[in-house]
């Protein structure tokens, strides 16, 4: 997933969240420590939110971070694993002296 998919995907759920809370964008937004305005391009997906304002989103909607991320799709296994093993460092075994 492109980083634009995955801040449209958090919006839904935030939206969705704060509907289900029965909350205005300024009321979570007060709550949460931002401007009402960003409530609003968080949940359009247009803006990269802090990990402690995503935090703090969870907290005040009553939701698990986990279900703020639903239907994020994981990645692609075999990319990840020639990029691991490409990657990998590769460590030799320690050399104990044994006097």
């Amino acid at each position: 997933m492109t980083d634009e998919q995955i801040l449209r995907l958090l919006g839904r759920r935030v939206r969705e969240a704060r509907l289900n809370a029965d909350m205005t964008q300024e009321c979570l937004a007060e709550l949460a420590g931002v401007h009402w305005k960003t409530i609003g391009h968080i949940e359009r997906g247009t803006y990269p939110i802090a990990i402690t304002t995503f935090a703090r989103l969870s907290q005040f909607l009553e939701t698990s971070p986990n279900r703020l991320l639903d239907g994020l799709k994981l990645p692609d296994r075999q990319r990840t694993a020639r990029i691991k093993r490409a990657l990998a460092r590769k460590r030799a075994p320690a050399k104990h002296n044994i006097e």
